[in-house]
């Protein structure tokens, strides 16, 4: 049987990593004067920017997010993988994330501000990082991608100001019209960077809301994709103190952290 190659990994923990924003300046071979063409469209950059300002002033929500992703094989086809996540957060510390993949299993993502954790309920194993001092999910997220082996796909839409997501080496915008997911009238965005093409359907209304991600990555080998379906937004859930906290179940086996390299300048966060 045909194996998941190393490379999906790196797909998935940067799933909406490169989310596109701005791109500002005339282009290099426009001559002095010229009106430089832009394939920005300023509605398309309104409606994302909106929701990302939307999700901003959320400072506490949950959602799901049905996802899967394109493994490509050495023989070029390329076979989907996926999982089920259930995400809460409380900003500007506070993230819980339970992963149930297809192939079974069940897997839980906790950060309280100063631990980090990844559990594997099915396997009473779990990993643990703690931090020097207290940091917020921003930082959080950079230090699983940078430091520890642990992907956190829809990682952006976590982020404290999501807007910023939006604000980053984007080339193009467009919108494509209006279409029906699941019982909401969306948006549905075409954006694209340097990397990948990214499709987003933003609900209309009064809670733009990300209802759907495509992303295409044109420069990994096989141009796989990844695309999540996020559903069961609610902005007044009732959290308590267990929502963030972990409790190893008697005989659980704590193992470690693949740890990288800090990168040059960066502070030694994990302990």
């Amino acid at each position: 049987m045909r194996t998941r190659r190393a490379a999906v990994r790196t797909l998935v923990a940067f799933a909406l990593a490169c989310l596109p924003g701005t791109a500002q300046g005339q282009a290099a071979d426009e001559p002095p004067g010229a009106e430089a063409p832009t394939p920005l469209d300023p509605e398309a950059l309104t409606i994302a920017r909106r929701a990302g300002d939307f999700l901003r002033e959320a400072r506490r929500f949950r959602f799901s997010a049905e996802s899967g992703y394109e493994a490509v094989q050495e023989d070029g086809s390329k076979l989907e993988f996926g999982s089920t996540r259930r995400y809460a957060v409380q900003r500007p510390d506070r993230v819980r994330v339970e992963t149930e993949p297809r192939e079974g299993g069940r897997r839980l993502t906790l950060f309280d501000g100063k631990t980090f954790i990844q559990a594997d309920i099915g396997e009473d194993a779990y990993a643990r990082a703690d931090l020097k001092q207290a940091r917020d999910i921003d930082f959080m997220i950079e230090l699983v991608r940078e430091r520890l082996d642990a992907p956190l796909p829809l990682a952006e839409l976590l982020r404290n100001n999501p807007r910023q997501a939006i604000e980053d080496s984007l080339e193009a915008a467009d919108v494509v019209g209006t279409e029906r997911l699941r019982g909401v009238d969306c948006a549905h965005l075409a954006l694209r960077n340097p990397d990948a093409d990214v499709q987003l359907w933003i609900a209309q209304g009064a809670q733009p809301v990300v209802r759907r991600v495509v992303i295409t990555y044109r420069k990994l080998e096989g141009q796989p994709s990844f695309w999540a379906d996020l559903d069961d937004w609610s902005f007044a859930p009732a959290f308590d103190a267990a929502t963030f906290t972990f409790t190893p179940p008697a005989g659980a086996e704590r193992i470690r952290f693949e740890v990288l390299p800090a990168p040059a300048g960066s502070e030694e966060a994990a302990q």
